[in-house]
Parts: C-alpha cells; sequence; structure tokens
C-alpha cells in the first residue's frame, strides 16, 4: 500500500485548492476504506480512496485442497458526476491501482498425497505446493452512486456506491518448492495451473459495493 500513500501525498496538493474536502469512511466488497473527495464544481466531485482487508477460508480447484488467504488491496482514484440538479444521485467512472490477491497452500489427502492432474504425488515428492491468483493492476472502474457531503455546509452525510472494476483475466500459478519434482511433475502442474485459469477466465469483473458515512470540513 506504499504506492497508495504516495498517491494521496501528490493529490493533497490539489484537493487543498479545491472547494470544499470530506473524509468519508466505508465498508464494502473491496475492505475497509477511506477516502478524501474534493469538491471540483456544483455537478462533480473528485475521490482518493484506499481499502484494505484480508479474508480466510479453506477451498477447492482442480480436485486439490487449500488454505487460503484473500488479500484486499486497492487504490482508487474516481469522478463523480452529478447529472441531476439538486439530487445526490452520482455516475461514477475512475481507474484503481488493483493489488487483490489469493494466496493458498495446497492441503494433503489423508493419506499424505497431491492428486495433480489425475497423478498422485507424495508430499516428499511435491513439498509445499502454493498457489497464487492475481489480476491485472490497472483496473477500470463504473458505477453509480447515492451521497454527496457537500449537498450541505458542513456536517455527516451518508454514501452508498454500487459498480464493479474490469480486473481482467484472472491469472494463477501454481509451484511446488521441492527439487523432487521433475519434469513429468512440473508438467501436471502447469496442467493443473492452466486448467485453474480456465475454470477462472470468467471473473474478470469484480463487484464494488460500499457504503460509509462523510464528514465535510
Amino acid at each position: 500500500m506504499k504506492k497508495s500513500l504516495f498517491l494521496l501525498a501528490a493529490l493533497l496538493p490539489g484537493a487543498a485548492a479545491a472547494e470544499g474536502i470530506a473524509l468519508t469512511g466505508k465498508v464494502g466488497t473491496l475492505g475497509l476504506g477511506a477516502e478524501l473527495t474534493a469538491h471540483m464544481t456544483e455537478t462533480a466531485n473528485l475521490r482518493f480512496g484506499i481499502n484494505a482487508y484480508n479474508l480466510y477460508s479453506s477451498e477447492t480447484e482442480s480436485g486439490v485442497d487449500y488454505d487460503a488467504k484473500f488479500r484486499l488491496q486497492s487504490a482508487s482514484l474516481i469522478g463523480d458526476l452529478f447529472p441531476i440538479q439538486d439530487s445526490i444521485f452520482r455516475i461514477s467512472a475512475g481507474l484503481f491501482y488493483n493489488n487483490n490477491r489469493l494466496e493458498m497452500t495446497a492441503k494433503p489427502t489423508g493419506s499424505g498425497t497431491y492428486e495433480i492432474n489425475g497423478n498422485n504425488y507424495s508430499a516428499a515428492t511435491i513439498g509445499t505446493l502454493t498457489g497464487r491468483l492475481t489480476f491485472n493492476k490497472a483496473a477500470p472502474y463504473l458505477g453509480v452512486g447515492w451521497g454527496n457531503a457537500f449537498a450541505k455546509q458542513s456536517g455527516w452525510s451518508f454514501a452508498l456506491d454500487v459498480g464493479a472494476l474490469y480486473q481482467g483475466r484472472p491469472k494463477f500459478r501454481l509451484t511446488s518448492d521441492s527439487a523432487a519434482c521433475n519434469a513429468a511433475c512440473q508438467a501436471d502442474l502447469a496442467a493443473e495451473q492452466a486448467d485453474a485459469e480456465s475454470d477462472l477466465r470468467s471473473y474478470r469483473w469484480y463487484p464494488a459495493i460500499s457504503a460509509g458515512a462523510a464528514y465535510r470540513f
């Protein structure tokens, strides 16, 4: 998230020159987040936000069981347009730095083996089997929302956003740390990896839904 903090520092001088500043705390499908909103015109705002959260679960992918950690880490620059006069409805578009990723460690079966691409391997042959699912770092965003922190002179207001990130085709990497995983073993890992990517190819959009409270200074 260091990149997010550098981006925030770069945007602060421009935000200070805006017609007003508001801070928002939020929770949603991208985790816990905070936003700095600058009031640019009567019909447009500019938002910079950061989001983070870790989720833990057990997953099964192509017949292999994993302990999984889903790391949510993102930063956003979003422009809001209010198309209806005196309304809090907004149309939003922007760009996310998308560092969301899924990190997995495989668990052997009760007999101490892994089934990879239909073939069984001992835990000693595979060693530690890890999977990593990543997405495009640059993710365009489109959405709608309700809430305008600058609809009144100061104080609290409610914010709701419903949209989606286009994160591209997911990329999955499956690796063994054992030198005993020979050429045939590596070929099976590659086949398993390709099969998992095929199963995940439809997850190109990620829902970005959040609710929060904003305070205008």
